[in-house]
């Protein structure tokens, strides 16, 4: 399993380079198939991505201790529910998460605005740059994936941290933080473009009303766990 998991995250790293250089350069000289194909890459390194949070999330439920991370953050008491929430629990977990919801966004704003092509062309590369950036962290700095020979019971969760405000707390601010990527991508899209009219604020002012109202949620949630805590 933890091989599917790394052999997924190279893939979305392969497709997130591709969307950022070939769509880079179909932007440049306006070769419409490559953009085309940019932005289907973008799309699949979504699904490369699900495949390897899914992995992660089966090994956290079944305590594979035979993951690093899983030892390192996870028990044999340890809640089902609590034992999911030891995906955003650590460094490498985090990392991952950002990345799923990153290219999540991406693949969910580039399909729906498909007709605003001229502006998509320049964003695609944008969002795939981002997403390269935390897709090499994840292969080559801060693998979830890394393995070792099974101990019988994990190092457990922080005691702060088993809360059920952790299941909803960090994923909101996820949802919110990178969620801001998309208006920024539309923004750097339009100046790259030169199409610096009101389409692309028009076609981002959702995304950045669901992002702040995500965050919003999110500093409520965390600043009552914080007092309970």
């Amino acid at each position: 399993m933890a091989d599917l998991g790394r052999a997924a995250l190279v893939v979305s790293l392969g497709l997130a380079v591709y969307a950022l250089v070939a769509g880079g350069y179909a932007a440049r000289f306006g070769r419409r198939r490559l953009a085309v194909s940019a932005r289907n890459a973008l799309v699949a390194c979504f699904g490369s991505t699900l495949v390897a949070a899914v992995v992660l999330a089966s090994a956290l439920v079944r305590h594979d201790f035979s993951f690093v991370y899983v030892a390192s953050h996870t028990n044999r008491t340890l809640p089902t529910i609590y034992a999911l929430t030891a995906f955003w629990g650590g460094q490498e977990g985090s990392l991952l998460l950002w990345l799923l919801v990153l290219s999540g966004y991406g693949a969910l704003a580039v399909v729906l605005n498909r007709r605003l092509s001229d502006l998509i062309t320049w964003v695609v590369p944008v969002i795939g740059g981002i997403a390269t950036f935390f897709a090499f962290v994840l292969v080559a700095v801060a693998s979830p994936f890394n393995t070792q020979t099974a101990p019988v019971d994990g190092a457990g969760l922080t005691p702060s941290l088993q809360n059920p405000y952790m299941v909803a707390h960090p994923p909101m601010l996820y949802l919110g933080y990178v969620g801001l990527a998309i208006p920024f991508a539309f923004a750097a899209g339009a100046l790259l473009s030169g199409r610096t009219d009101e389409r692309w604020i028009v076609a981002t002012r959702r995304w950045t009303l669901a992002a702040w109202m995500f965050l919003g949620f999110g500093q409520i949630l965390g600043a009552h766990w914080a007092y309970v805590e």
